[in-house]
Protein backbone atom coordinates (compact mmCIF):
# COMPACT_ATOMS: atom_id res chain seq x y z
CA UNK A 1 0.00 0.00 0.00
CA UNK A 2 2.78 2.44 0.85
CA UNK A 3 4.26 2.08 -2.65
CA UNK A 4 0.87 2.57 -4.29
CA UNK A 5 0.25 5.76 -2.33
CA UNK A 6 3.71 7.08 -3.13
CA UNK A 7 3.08 6.39 -6.83
CA UNK A 8 -0.29 8.16 -6.67
CA UNK A 9 1.29 11.21 -5.01
CA UNK A 10 3.92 11.27 -7.77
CA UNK A 11 1.38 10.70 -10.57
CA UNK A 12 -1.19 13.23 -9.34
CA UNK A 13 1.56 15.74 -8.63
CA UNK A 14 2.81 15.43 -12.19
CA UNK A 15 -0.61 15.52 -13.86
CA UNK A 16 -2.43 18.10 -11.75
CA UNK A 17 0.32 20.55 -10.76
CA UNK A 18 -0.46 22.89 -13.69
CA UNK A 19 -4.06 23.15 -12.46
CA UNK A 20 -3.46 23.90 -8.78
CA UNK A 21 -4.28 27.28 -7.25
CA UNK A 22 -1.64 30.03 -7.57
CA UNK A 23 -1.46 32.60 -4.79
CA UNK A 24 -1.12 36.28 -5.66
CA UNK A 25 -0.24 39.16 -3.31
CA UNK A 26 -3.34 40.71 -1.83
CA UNK A 27 -5.27 37.43 -1.80
CA UNK A 28 -6.12 35.38 1.29
CA UNK A 29 -3.74 32.51 2.06
CA UNK A 30 -5.68 29.26 1.74
CA UNK A 31 -4.25 26.82 4.28
CA UNK A 32 -5.20 23.13 4.28
CA UNK A 33 -4.87 21.65 7.80
CA UNK A 34 -4.76 17.85 7.87
CA UNK A 35 -5.62 16.18 11.17
CA UNK A 36 -7.62 13.56 13.05
CA UNK A 37 -10.77 15.60 13.60
CA UNK A 38 -14.20 14.07 13.96
CA UNK A 39 -13.18 10.97 15.92
CA UNK A 40 -14.42 12.42 19.23
CA UNK A 41 -10.86 12.28 20.49
CA UNK A 42 -10.44 14.76 23.36
CA UNK A 43 -6.74 15.27 22.73
CA UNK A 44 -7.11 15.86 19.00
CA UNK A 45 -9.96 18.27 19.74
CA UNK A 46 -7.96 20.25 22.30
CA UNK A 47 -4.70 20.50 20.36
CA UNK A 48 -6.42 21.20 17.04
CA UNK A 49 -8.62 24.02 18.29
CA UNK A 50 -5.73 25.68 20.12
CA UNK A 51 -3.46 25.33 17.08
CA UNK A 52 -6.12 26.86 14.82
CA UNK A 53 -6.36 29.87 17.14
CA UNK A 54 -2.59 30.31 16.99
CA UNK A 55 -2.43 30.00 13.22
CA UNK A 56 -5.26 32.46 12.66
CA UNK A 57 -3.63 34.91 15.09
CA UNK A 58 -0.33 34.59 13.24
CA UNK A 59 -1.64 36.30 10.08
CA UNK A 60 -5.07 37.80 9.40
CA UNK A 61 -4.74 36.85 5.72
CA UNK A 62 -4.98 33.15 6.58
CA UNK A 63 -8.07 31.11 5.72
CA UNK A 64 -8.11 27.55 7.03
CA UNK A 65 -9.78 24.44 5.63
CA UNK A 66 -9.46 21.55 8.08
CA UNK A 67 -10.10 17.89 7.33
CA UNK A 68 -12.60 15.79 9.31
CA UNK A 69 -13.12 12.04 9.43
CA UNK A 70 -16.67 12.86 10.53
CA UNK A 71 -17.73 16.44 9.85
CA UNK A 72 -20.85 16.39 12.03
CA UNK A 73 -18.92 15.12 15.02
CA UNK A 74 -16.19 17.69 14.49
CA UNK A 75 -18.68 20.56 14.28
CA UNK A 76 -19.72 19.62 17.81
CA UNK A 77 -16.59 21.40 19.06
CA UNK A 78 -14.96 23.16 16.08
CA UNK A 79 -17.20 25.99 14.88
CA UNK A 80 -16.98 27.23 11.32
CA UNK A 81 -16.69 30.95 10.56
CA UNK A 82 -15.53 33.14 7.71
CA UNK A 83 -11.89 32.08 8.21
CA UNK A 84 -12.43 28.42 9.07
CA UNK A 85 -14.13 25.65 7.12
CA UNK A 86 -14.49 21.97 8.07
CA UNK A 87 -14.43 19.52 5.19
CA UNK A 88 -15.39 15.84 5.25
CA UNK A 89 -12.87 13.48 3.67
CA UNK A 90 -13.43 9.91 2.57
CA UNK A 91 -11.76 7.25 4.72
CA UNK A 92 -9.70 6.18 1.71
CA UNK A 93 -8.64 9.87 1.49
CA UNK A 94 -6.71 9.81 -1.83
CA UNK A 95 -9.11 11.84 -3.96
CA UNK A 96 -10.45 13.93 -1.06
CA UNK A 97 -6.98 15.27 -0.30
CA UNK A 98 -6.25 15.77 -4.01
CA UNK A 99 -9.31 17.98 -4.41
CA UNK A 100 -8.53 20.05 -1.33
CA UNK A 101 -4.81 20.42 -2.11
CA UNK A 102 -5.58 21.78 -5.58
CA UNK A 103 -7.43 24.69 -3.94
CA UNK A 104 -4.80 25.43 -1.29
CA UNK A 105 -1.72 27.60 -0.98
CA UNK A 106 -0.05 25.60 1.82
CA UNK A 107 -0.54 22.51 3.98
CA UNK A 108 -0.15 21.91 7.74
CA UNK A 109 -0.01 18.50 9.45
CA UNK A 110 -1.61 19.03 12.85
CA UNK A 111 -2.05 15.55 14.39
CA UNK A 112 0.35 14.64 17.20
CA UNK A 113 0.78 11.04 16.03
CA UNK A 114 2.23 12.12 12.70
CA UNK A 115 5.47 10.18 12.16
CA UNK A 116 4.13 7.13 14.04
CA UNK A 117 2.38 3.92 13.10
CA UNK A 118 1.64 2.04 16.34
CA UNK A 119 -2.07 2.96 16.15
CA UNK A 120 -2.33 2.43 12.41
CA UNK A 121 -0.10 2.56 9.36
CA UNK A 122 -3.10 4.01 7.55
CA UNK A 123 -2.95 7.15 9.70
CA UNK A 124 0.75 7.56 8.87
CA UNK A 125 0.01 7.00 5.17
CA UNK A 126 -2.74 9.64 5.32
CA UNK A 127 -0.33 12.27 6.62
CA UNK A 128 2.58 11.35 4.37
CA UNK A 129 0.41 11.19 1.24
CA UNK A 130 -1.07 14.61 2.04
CA UNK A 131 2.33 16.24 2.58
CA UNK A 132 3.98 14.44 -0.36
CA UNK A 133 1.22 15.53 -2.73
CA UNK A 134 1.36 19.13 -1.46
CA UNK A 135 5.13 19.20 -1.93
CA UNK A 136 4.78 17.92 -5.51
CA UNK A 137 2.32 20.76 -6.12
CA UNK A 138 4.98 23.17 -4.84
CA UNK A 139 3.04 24.13 -1.69
CA UNK A 140 4.84 25.07 1.53
CA UNK A 141 4.34 22.34 4.16
CA UNK A 142 4.43 22.52 7.96
CA UNK A 143 4.27 20.10 10.88
CA UNK A 144 2.74 21.87 13.87
CA UNK A 145 4.13 20.35 17.08
CA UNK A 146 3.99 16.67 16.08
CA UNK A 147 5.45 13.44 17.43
CA UNK A 148 7.54 10.60 16.02
CA UNK A 149 8.01 6.92 16.79
CA UNK A 150 9.14 3.61 15.34
CA UNK A 151 8.43 2.97 11.67
CA UNK A 152 8.65 -0.02 9.35
CA UNK A 153 11.47 0.23 6.78
CA UNK A 154 9.24 1.25 3.85
CA UNK A 155 7.43 3.83 5.99
CA UNK A 156 10.73 5.13 7.32
CA UNK A 157 11.96 5.78 3.77
CA UNK A 158 8.79 7.70 2.91
CA UNK A 159 8.78 9.55 6.22
CA UNK A 160 12.36 10.68 5.69
CA UNK A 161 11.66 11.82 2.13
CA UNK A 162 8.66 13.90 3.22
CA UNK A 163 10.32 15.31 6.34
CA UNK A 164 13.37 16.44 4.37
CA UNK A 165 11.15 18.68 2.23
CA UNK A 166 8.97 20.16 4.97
CA UNK A 167 9.47 23.92 5.15
CA UNK A 168 8.80 24.20 8.89
CA UNK A 169 9.28 20.99 10.89
CA UNK A 170 8.22 21.42 14.53
CA UNK A 171 8.06 18.51 16.99
CA UNK A 172 6.48 18.62 20.43
CA UNK A 173 9.36 16.93 22.26
CA UNK A 174 13.13 16.68 22.02
CA UNK A 175 12.66 12.89 21.96
CA UNK A 176 10.58 13.16 18.76
CA UNK A 177 13.32 15.26 17.20
CA UNK A 178 15.81 12.60 18.23
CA UNK A 179 13.76 9.87 16.56
CA UNK A 180 13.55 11.82 13.30
CA UNK A 181 17.25 12.68 13.36
CA UNK A 182 18.81 9.49 14.66
CA UNK A 183 16.36 6.74 13.68
CA UNK A 184 14.72 8.08 10.53
CA UNK A 185 17.83 9.97 9.41
CA UNK A 186 16.21 13.34 8.71
CA UNK A 187 18.76 16.09 7.90
CA UNK A 188 16.22 18.92 7.80
CA UNK A 189 16.20 21.54 10.57
CA UNK A 190 13.85 20.55 13.38
CA UNK A 191 12.44 22.97 15.96
CA UNK A 192 11.31 21.57 19.31
CA UNK A 193 8.13 23.21 20.62
CA UNK A 194 5.38 21.40 22.53
CA UNK A 195 1.77 20.26 22.33
CA UNK A 196 -0.72 23.05 21.70
CA UNK A 197 -3.27 21.64 24.20
CA UNK A 198 -1.44 23.30 27.11
CA UNK A 199 -3.30 26.58 26.55
CA UNK A 200 -6.84 25.21 26.61
CA UNK A 201 -9.16 27.14 28.93
CA UNK A 202 -11.12 24.61 31.02
CA UNK A 203 -14.59 24.94 32.41
CA UNK A 204 -14.69 26.30 35.95
CA UNK A 205 -13.71 24.27 38.99
CA UNK A 206 -17.19 24.83 40.44
CA UNK A 207 -18.76 23.30 37.32
CA UNK A 208 -16.44 20.29 37.59
CA UNK A 209 -17.28 19.77 41.27
CA UNK A 210 -21.00 19.95 40.54
CA UNK A 211 -20.59 17.44 37.71
CA UNK A 212 -18.67 15.05 39.95
CA UNK A 213 -21.36 15.34 42.61
CA UNK A 214 -24.09 14.69 40.05
CA UNK A 215 -22.35 11.37 39.31
CA UNK A 216 -22.41 10.34 42.97
CA UNK A 217 -18.94 11.52 43.97
CA UNK A 218 -18.36 12.92 47.45
CA UNK A 219 -16.07 15.87 46.71
CA UNK A 220 -14.87 15.92 50.31
CA UNK A 221 -13.09 12.64 49.56
CA UNK A 222 -10.13 12.10 47.19
CA UNK A 223 -11.13 11.48 43.59
CA UNK A 224 -8.93 9.12 41.62
CA UNK A 225 -9.21 9.05 37.82
CA UNK A 226 -8.44 6.22 35.42
CA UNK A 227 -8.11 7.15 31.74
CA UNK A 228 -8.30 3.67 30.25
CA UNK A 229 -8.28 2.39 26.68
CA UNK A 230 -8.15 -0.95 24.90
CA UNK A 231 -4.40 -1.54 24.75
CA UNK A 232 -4.32 -4.71 22.66
CA UNK A 233 -6.44 -4.17 19.52
CA UNK A 234 -3.90 -2.07 17.66
CA UNK A 235 -2.99 -1.48 14.94
CA UNK A 236 -6.02 -0.65 12.81
CA UNK A 237 -5.48 -2.02 9.30
CA UNK A 238 -7.31 -1.69 5.97
CA UNK A 239 -9.05 -4.87 4.81
CA UNK A 240 -10.95 -4.70 1.56
CA UNK A 241 -11.87 -8.39 1.87
CA UNK A 242 -13.53 -8.03 5.28
CA UNK A 243 -15.29 -4.88 4.09
CA UNK A 244 -16.59 -6.44 0.86
CA UNK A 245 -17.79 -9.56 2.69
CA UNK A 246 -19.69 -7.41 5.18
CA UNK A 247 -17.78 -8.38 8.32
CA UNK A 248 -18.75 -6.22 11.29
CA UNK A 249 -16.61 -7.64 14.10
CA UNK A 250 -13.74 -5.31 15.10
CA UNK A 251 -14.64 -2.85 12.37
CA UNK A 252 -13.32 0.63 13.13
CA UNK A 253 -14.81 2.45 10.17
CA UNK A 254 -15.15 1.96 6.41
CA UNK A 255 -12.45 -0.49 5.26
CA UNK A 256 -10.48 -0.31 8.54
CA UNK A 257 -10.47 -3.01 11.23
CA UNK A 258 -8.90 -3.46 14.65
CA UNK A 259 -6.45 -6.32 15.08
CA UNK A 260 -5.50 -8.43 18.11
CA UNK A 261 -1.81 -9.36 17.58
CA UNK A 262 -0.56 -12.44 19.39
CA UNK A 263 -2.84 -13.41 22.26
CA UNK A 264 -4.34 -9.94 22.29
CA UNK A 265 -7.81 -10.91 23.48
CA UNK A 266 -6.46 -12.92 26.40
CA UNK A 267 -4.08 -10.13 27.38
CA UNK A 268 -6.95 -7.65 27.15
CA UNK A 269 -9.10 -9.65 29.56
CA UNK A 270 -6.18 -9.93 31.98
CA UNK A 271 -5.53 -6.18 31.83
CA UNK A 272 -9.18 -5.38 32.47
CA UNK A 273 -9.07 -7.70 35.50
CA UNK A 274 -6.00 -5.82 36.68
CA UNK A 275 -7.60 -2.39 36.33
CA UNK A 276 -10.84 -3.57 37.97
CA UNK A 277 -8.93 -5.02 40.93
CA UNK A 278 -6.91 -1.83 41.23
CA UNK A 279 -10.02 0.37 41.08
CA UNK A 280 -11.62 -1.61 43.91
CA UNK A 281 -8.42 -1.53 45.98
CA UNK A 282 -7.73 2.18 45.51
CA UNK A 283 -11.32 3.05 46.41
CA UNK A 284 -11.03 1.18 49.69
CA UNK A 285 -7.40 2.06 50.48
CA UNK A 286 -7.88 5.82 50.19
CA UNK A 287 -11.64 6.00 50.82
CA UNK A 288 -11.81 7.60 47.37
CA UNK A 289 -14.18 8.18 44.51
CA UNK A 290 -13.07 6.31 41.37
CA UNK A 291 -13.95 7.87 38.02
CA UNK A 292 -13.12 6.70 34.50
CA UNK A 293 -12.28 8.85 31.49
CA UNK A 294 -12.91 7.70 27.91
CA UNK A 295 -10.71 10.23 26.11
CA UNK A 296 -11.80 8.96 22.69
CA UNK A 297 -15.10 7.49 21.52
CA UNK A 298 -13.36 4.10 21.19
CA UNK A 299 -12.45 4.06 24.89
CA UNK A 300 -16.00 4.06 26.25
CA UNK A 301 -16.65 0.33 25.86
CA UNK A 302 -13.34 -0.81 27.42
CA UNK A 303 -14.01 1.54 30.35
CA UNK A 304 -17.52 0.12 30.75
CA UNK A 305 -16.11 -3.40 30.64
CA UNK A 306 -13.83 -2.62 33.58
CA UNK A 307 -16.54 -0.76 35.49
CA UNK A 308 -18.81 -3.78 35.17
CA UNK A 309 -16.18 -5.96 36.84
CA UNK A 310 -16.02 -4.03 40.12
CA UNK A 311 -18.54 -2.99 42.74
CA UNK A 312 -16.47 0.04 43.72
CA UNK A 313 -18.26 3.40 43.36
CA UNK A 314 -17.44 4.77 39.94
CA UNK A 315 -18.47 7.19 37.22
CA UNK A 316 -17.63 7.54 33.51
CA UNK A 317 -16.89 10.75 31.63
CA UNK A 318 -16.62 10.14 27.90
CA UNK A 319 -15.73 12.23 24.86
CA UNK A 320 -19.12 11.65 23.24
CA UNK A 321 -20.81 13.67 25.99
CA UNK A 322 -18.07 16.00 27.26
CA UNK A 323 -15.93 18.38 25.22
CA UNK A 324 -12.24 19.07 25.79
CA UNK A 325 -12.85 22.08 28.06
CA UNK A 326 -15.13 20.03 30.29
CA UNK A 327 -12.84 17.00 30.36
CA UNK A 328 -9.92 19.25 31.29
CA UNK A 329 -11.81 20.75 34.20
CA UNK A 330 -12.78 17.30 35.48
CA UNK A 331 -9.22 15.98 35.14
CA UNK A 332 -7.82 18.90 37.12
CA UNK A 333 -10.09 18.14 40.09
CA UNK A 334 -8.48 14.72 40.59
CA UNK A 335 -6.34 13.75 43.55
CA UNK A 336 -4.48 11.27 41.34
CA UNK A 337 -4.63 10.04 37.75
CA UNK A 338 -3.71 6.70 36.20
CA UNK A 339 -3.61 7.19 32.45
CA UNK A 340 -3.16 5.19 29.27
CA UNK A 341 -3.92 8.32 27.25
CA UNK A 342 -1.31 11.00 26.48
CA UNK A 343 -3.70 13.93 26.49
CA UNK A 344 -5.30 12.97 29.78
CA UNK A 345 -1.83 13.60 31.22
CA UNK A 346 -1.28 16.85 29.30
CA UNK A 347 -4.69 18.31 30.16
CA UNK A 348 -4.37 17.36 33.84
CA UNK A 349 -0.97 19.03 34.23
CA UNK A 350 -2.46 22.50 34.55
CA UNK A 351 -3.95 21.28 37.83
CA UNK A 352 -0.69 19.70 38.98
CA UNK A 353 -2.41 16.31 39.27
CA UNK A 354 -0.06 13.50 40.41
CA UNK A 355 0.01 10.85 37.72
CA UNK A 356 0.94 7.25 36.97
CA UNK A 357 1.48 6.44 33.29
CA UNK A 358 0.37 3.03 32.01
CA UNK A 359 1.26 3.25 28.35
CA UNK A 360 1.79 1.31 25.15
CA UNK A 361 3.82 3.92 23.26
CA UNK A 362 6.56 6.42 23.99
CA UNK A 363 4.53 9.63 24.28
CA UNK A 364 3.53 9.35 27.95
CA UNK A 365 7.00 8.13 28.87
CA UNK A 366 8.57 11.11 27.10
CA UNK A 367 6.59 13.83 28.85
CA UNK A 368 6.84 12.10 32.25
CA UNK A 369 10.60 11.96 31.74
CA UNK A 370 10.65 15.70 30.99
CA UNK A 371 8.86 16.38 34.28
CA UNK A 372 11.04 13.92 36.21
CA UNK A 373 8.31 11.37 37.01
CA UNK A 374 9.06 8.52 34.62
CA UNK A 375 11.54 6.62 36.77
CA UNK A 376 9.13 6.18 39.69
CA UNK A 377 5.67 6.43 38.15
CA UNK A 378 5.69 4.94 34.66
CA UNK A 379 4.65 1.40 33.69
CA UNK A 380 4.86 -0.19 30.25
CA UNK A 381 1.66 -2.15 29.72
CA UNK A 382 3.58 -5.31 28.84
CA UNK A 383 5.49 -5.42 32.14
CA UNK A 384 4.87 -8.19 34.64
CA UNK A 385 3.03 -7.44 37.88
CA UNK A 386 1.14 -4.35 36.70
CA UNK A 387 -1.48 -4.57 39.46
CA UNK A 388 1.07 -4.71 42.27
CA UNK A 389 3.09 -1.89 40.71
CA UNK A 390 -0.02 0.29 40.44
CA UNK A 391 -0.80 -0.27 44.11
CA UNK A 392 2.76 0.43 45.28
CA UNK A 393 3.09 3.51 43.09
CA UNK A 394 -0.30 4.83 44.23
CA UNK A 395 0.70 4.61 47.90
CA UNK A 396 3.96 6.41 47.22
CA UNK A 397 2.29 8.97 44.96
CA UNK A 398 -0.38 9.87 47.52
CA UNK A 399 2.30 10.32 50.19
CA UNK A 400 4.33 12.61 47.91
CA UNK A 401 1.44 14.35 46.17
CA UNK A 402 2.29 17.82 47.46
CA UNK A 403 5.83 17.70 46.10
CA UNK A 404 4.67 16.14 42.81
CA UNK A 405 1.94 18.75 42.42
CA UNK A 406 4.56 21.47 42.87
CA UNK A 407 6.96 19.83 40.40
CA UNK A 408 4.29 19.56 37.70
CA UNK A 409 3.03 23.13 38.16
CA UNK A 410 6.58 24.48 38.02
CA UNK A 411 7.00 22.84 34.60
CA UNK A 412 3.99 24.61 33.05
CA UNK A 413 5.68 27.98 32.28
CA UNK A 414 8.37 26.13 30.32
CA UNK A 415 5.75 24.32 28.26
CA UNK A 416 3.82 27.52 27.61
CA UNK A 417 7.02 29.24 26.49
CA UNK A 418 7.87 26.38 24.16
CA UNK A 419 4.34 26.33 22.83
CA UNK A 420 4.45 30.00 21.85
CA UNK A 421 7.30 29.08 19.50
CA UNK A 422 4.78 27.31 17.24
CA UNK A 423 3.00 30.54 16.39
CA UNK A 424 6.18 32.59 16.17
CA UNK A 425 7.85 30.31 13.63
CA UNK A 426 4.60 29.83 11.72
CA UNK A 427 4.13 33.59 11.39
CA UNK A 428 7.69 33.93 10.08
CA UNK A 429 7.07 31.23 7.48
CA UNK A 430 3.95 33.03 6.24
CA UNK A 431 5.90 36.27 6.01
CA UNK A 432 8.66 34.58 4.00
CA UNK A 433 6.47 32.51 1.68
CA UNK A 434 3.59 34.95 1.21
CA UNK A 435 5.03 38.47 1.35
CA UNK A 436 2.51 41.23 1.83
Amino acid sequence: MVYLLRFLAFFFGLIFRPFRKRWKPGEPIECLVVGYGGANNTGAEARTDEAIKQMLDADDRLRITITALDRERMLRYTKEHDRLRVRQIHMTFVFSILGLALKSDMLVLIEGSCFKENFSQALFWFFMYSADLAQRFGLPTVTYGVDAGSLRPANKVWGKKVAEKIDLLMTRTAAAKGVLKETVGVQNDIIVTTDTAFTIEPETASWACQELESHGCDTKKPTIGIAFEELYWWPVVPSFWRFLTGQKEDRYKSIYYHTWPGNGREHSRAMKDTIANFAKWVSEEFDANVVFFAMERLDAEPCKDVMGMTNAPKALFDSDHYNAKQMTALLRELSMLVTCRYHALVLSMGGGVPVIGLAHDERIATIMDEVGLKKKYFINYREEGVEEKLKNMSSELMNDKVDINKRILESIPTYLSRMSENEKHFAQLLHDKFPA
